[in-house]
């Protein structure tokens, strides 16, 4: 501080002290004897001495000019108030997807509790580095089908969830399989582990809309699953109203995992997959046969959706892309078609949905088929006899 501004300034703040004369003489004489000049020293009460200057003149104008009293304690109480909560994502009753693509992370613990006052159950799924990419698929079993192997497991619930982490893998310490009993999540199962894809299945008491967060420090997935009314229960993408064809009720569609079938008696045969536009959807066909001697029956199947077009080969794990931004995985239990299907295991129709249906494994007599969709779609499923055929439609716009 140079000598001709604290001179200058000690002369203003006397002046300031004499002409207030709404100052108690106390003060005045205070604001007198700190402003009076004195030998430096060092540089720290040196730079007190300024701070202290200035409050006094903050004070002594304070005093000739009310307003800055309010200015002053205004912008005190923006510092100290603290922000407004910020408004909480909502529950929506559709798949999600996220996190980072091509990042790679491990899985070191999973968390389940329940927040039954705020009406939702909460997993928390910690890694050690970023989020990787995630896909959460909602479906209407607590089935699900293992990578690599093809290997249906049913979970404690009446639907479930399925999240798939790509560019992920295990942890030593994660249990496989956690049974919280919650109102809403009942169990958390790991379904796949294999070739950093990391997956699990969800089983929860009945189908719910859910909220997904990811968080940081450490990095954490947050999946809430609703367990009162309050969240929206509205579907995304919501069915389209469709007129079934000749006046036939064909059952509604709907926007989760479908699953059905038997898995019982010999294996049955695929001997036709035909693909093709109908009023409303696309429509793909599997068509079965018993064998010699055997009791035709619809096999156990699950279509899953996905919201991508790639898909992992059974029992090999490699990779393979469909045409398409999303998908449907069916995989049948107890059916093959190795001997008894002749036809295309790539066919490329080119429909308004349905862009390509690629067979993805035919191994000890699970039999696994994806489809590429141009957009992510409600389905309906049907079983239907003479021949044995399991239909999958899907919605067009």
């Amino acid at each position: 501080m140079s000598d001709d501004f604290e001179k200058n300034l000690r002369d203003h703040l006397h002046h300031e002290a004499e002409e207030t004369r709404e100052f108690p003489r106390r003060l005045r004489g205070r604001i007198r004897d700190g402003i009076a000049p004195r030998t430096r020293a060092r540089m720290v009460p040196q730079l007190a001495l300024a701070g202290a200057l200035v409050l006094v003149a903050v004070a002594v104008l304070a005093f000739r000019n009310p307003t800055i009293i309010n200015v002053v304690t205004t912008d005190i109480k923006s510092i100290l108030q603290p922000s407004p909560s910020p408004t909480p994502k909502p529950f929506t009753c559709s798949d999600q997807s996220g996190g980072t693509l091509g990042q790679t992370a491990q899985l070191t613990a999973i968390r389940a509790a329940s927040h039954e006052s705020d009406g939702y159950d909460r997993i928390v799924f910690d890694f050690n580095g970023g989020i990787p990419s995630w896909d959460l698929t909602r479906q209407e079993s607590a089935t699900f089908v293992r990578d690599a192997s093809g290997q249906q497991v049913t979970l404690d619930g009446n639907a479930g969830l399925k999240l798939v982490f790509p560019g992920a893998d295990l942890g030593s310490s994660v249990p496989a399989d956690l049974i919280p009993g919650l109102k809403g999540v009942r169990e958390i199962a790991n379904v796949g582990n294999f070739e950093r894809q990391l997956s699990y299945g969800i089983g929860l008491a009945s189908s719910q809309c859910v909220r997904v967060l990811e968080l940081s420090g450490p990095s954490r997935l947050v999946v809430d699953v609703a367990t009162s009314g309050g969240p929206s229960a509205t579907a995304a993408p919501t069915p389209l109203p469709t007129a079934p064809p000749s006046g036939t009720d064909l059952g509604p569609f709907t926007c989760l995992d479908h699953s059905g079938g038997t898995n019982s008696g010999s294996a049955m045969q695929l001997t036709a997959v035909r693909v093709a536009h109908q009023p409303g959807f696309d429509r793909i066909v599997f068509e079965f046969a018993p064998q010699a001697g055997a009791t035709a029956h619809v096999p156990a199947y699950t279509v899953s959706r996905q919201a991508s077009a790639k898909f992992v080969k059974d029992p090999s794990g490699l990779p393979v892309t469909m045409r398409g931004s999303s998908g449907l995985r069916i995989v049948f239990q107890g059916a093959s078609g190795a001997t008894s299907y002749s036809g295309s295991r790539d066919l490329t129709p080119n429909l308004p949905v349905v862009q390509e249906v690629e067979q993805l494994g035919d191994f000890e007599a699970v039999l696994s088929w994806g489809a590429g969709l141009s957009q992510a779609s409600c389905i309906r499923t049907l079983e239907l006899t003479n021949p044995t055929r399991v239909v999958i439609d899907v919605q067009t716009p």
